[in-house]
C-alpha cells in the first residue's frame, strides 16, 4: 500500500483542464474513474453513477453507448496491463500520471493516429503489444467524437461562447 498524498504532492499533480482537450475527454476520464472505483470496491453504485452522468449529458442511448466504450477500454487495460493503476475520485480536479497516459491513449485514437495508438497502448500496458486495448480505443472513437460534438459549447454568430 502506498503512502497517502501530501498537500504538496497533490498540488504538483496536473489538472483535468490541462490534460483533457474537450468535454468528451473530461467525461471519458470521469466515467473511467467511476468504472475503476467500481472494480476496486465491487460496488455497482459506481458504475450506475457513470451511466447516470453520461445519460444526463448525452441522453439515454448515446450515454449508454459512451459508457460501454469506456468500460471496454478499462476492461482491456485491466486484461493487458501488469501492475497497479492509480486514479483519482471522479470529481477530483487533479490527474494521476496513469490517467494522463489514458487520456493521451484515447486522443491518439480520436486523432486516428493508429501507429501512435499501438505504441501508446504497448507503453501503457508494459507489453510488446496490446491488441485488445487498441481495438477498444478504435471502437470508442465514433462515440467519443459524437459526444464531443454534442458537448461542444454553443456559440453565437459573433463568436462569443455562451455558457
Amino acid at each position: 500500500m502506498s503512502a497517502p498524498l501530501t498537500r504538496s504532492d497533490h498540488a504538483a499533480m496536473r489538472r483535468v483542464a490541462d490534460v483533457c482537450g474537450d468535454p468528451a475527454d473530461v467525461l471519458a476520464l470521469s466515467v473511467a474513474r467511476f468504472v475503476a472505483a467500481g472494480y476496486m470496491t465491487s460496488d455497482v453504485a459506481c458504475w450506475n453513477a457513470a451511466f447516470d452522468g453520461a445519460e444526463q449529458l448525452l441522453g439515454p442511448a448515446e450515454g449508454c453507448r459512451f459508457v460501454a466504450c469506456v468500460v471496454a477500454i478499462i476492461r482491456a487495460l485491466r486484461a493487458e496491463r501488469d501492475g497497479d493503476w492509480s486514479f483519482m475520485p471522479a470529481s477530483c480536479c487533479r490527474v494521476t500520471g496513469h490517467e494522463c497516459a489514458l487520456v493521451n491513449l484515447i486522443n491518439r485514437g480520436r486523432q486516428r493516429l493508429w501507429t501512435d495508438l499501438e505504441a501508446a497502448a504497448a507503453e501503457i500496458t508494459g507489453q510488446e503489444a496490446a491488441p485488445r486495448l487498441v481495438a477498444a480505443v478504435r471502437a470508442a472513437v465514433g462515440p467519443l467524437d459524437a459526444a464531443a460534438q454534442r458537448l461542444a459549447p454553443a456559440s453565437c454568430p459573433s463568436g462569443v461562447v455562451l455558457h
